[in-house]
């Protein structure tokens, strides 16, 4: 038999409930290779929110997606060394990963489709696999009016645990 490992259980009571996740948040990162990772990046999501929602259909379901604007990084992985990437507009190619994430539809309720996820951040970082990552605010980023800003993920995330099960 397989083993899952959960790395946080909410529950309320004197004794533990048969798990049922509420709220579970998948991460991704998308670092080179953005043409061919955004789309598989794409289908994990797909994957990873009917998972959930076939789990528990009222699941609230985000997911961030860390994308990585620097055209020097160097990947750490043995099959990669030495390897030449070949130069590419990166601000094109990051706007558009990131416009890939921003339409993805989002699910509102419970009899909505399972494949989408409830809430979705982009996090737009600068690492070049050698030095420490640096956050990106601005111009690439999501401005702090796009839903999937982390501030707003976040919101969202409340809102929908909060009205799935308020117990109203």
């Amino acid at each position: 038999m397989a083993e899952r490992s959960i790395d946080l259980v909410i529950f309320e009571g004197a004794k533990p409930p048969n798990i049922s996740v509420r709220v579970s948040v998948e991460n991704k990162t998308i670092m080179t290779a953005h043409g061919k990772a955004r789309k598989n990046r794409y289908g994990d999501l797909i994957a990873y929110s009917n998972h959930m929602h076939n789990h528990n259909r009222k699941c609230v379901a985000g997911a961030i997606v860390v994308v990585n604007v620097s055209p020097a990084y160097a990947n750490p992985d043995a099959f990669a060394k030495g390897l030449v990437r070949p130069k590419f507009k990166m601000e094109k190619i990051v706007t558009d990963t990131i416009n890939i994430f921003s339409n993805i539809p989002l699910r509102n309720d419970i009899d909505d489709p399972n494949d989408t996820p409830e809430a979705l951040a982009v996090i737009v970082v600068d690492y070049d696999g050698v030095n420490a990552s640096k956050l990106v605010t601005g111009g690439l980023s999501p401005s702090p009016e796009s839903h999937i800003h982390y501030s707003n993920f976040i919101k969202r995330i409340c809102d929908l645990y909060g009205k799935r099960f308020s117990g109203k």
